[in-house]
């Protein structure tokens, strides 16, 4: 048989080859990593909501402990939180001394919120410990 007489079949049954060979060797379990990079895991919080539906009644947080990154305020990326003396702890790393506790948010629970809403949150401060 002359193979460049019968060229577009011979490429044909290779390309049939090759797809044949390639769904064999696909997997249904996704590959093992060690770990997410932390770029994987923000993009991934940043995925969850922005898919889920905006606005969304602004929760209750007063009384609670100030987590930036916790459930109830990993969304929102325009948060302002105050200090009683009136500086913003989110840019300054030497509160970390303190644990934060919201005394009040404006806007207030309930209130209707979307992703970018600028959200000020009033903290007062508690020895850590």
């Amino acid at each position: 048989m002359n193979l460049r007489t019968n060229r577009p079949a011979t490429l044909a049954a290779a390309a049939v080859l090759i797809v044949a060979g390639l769904a064999a060797c696909g997997s249904t379990t996704p590959a093992k990593t060690s770990k997410p990079s932390p770029s994987y895991a923000a993009d991934s919080v940043t995925a969850r909501c922005h898919a889920q539906h905006w606005p969304q009644s602004m929760p209750d947080v007063t009384g609670k402990r100030f987590d930036p990154l916790g459930k109830d305020l990993q969304c929102f990326d325009n948060i302002t939180a105050l200090a009683p003396d009136g500086h913003d702890v989110m840019n300054d790393p030497a509160n970390e001394t303190a644990v934060w506790i919201v005394t009040s948010s404006r806007p207030g629970r309930g209130a209707q919120v979307s992703l970018s809403t600028r959200i000020t949150l009033e903290l007062r401060a508690e020895a850590k410990g």
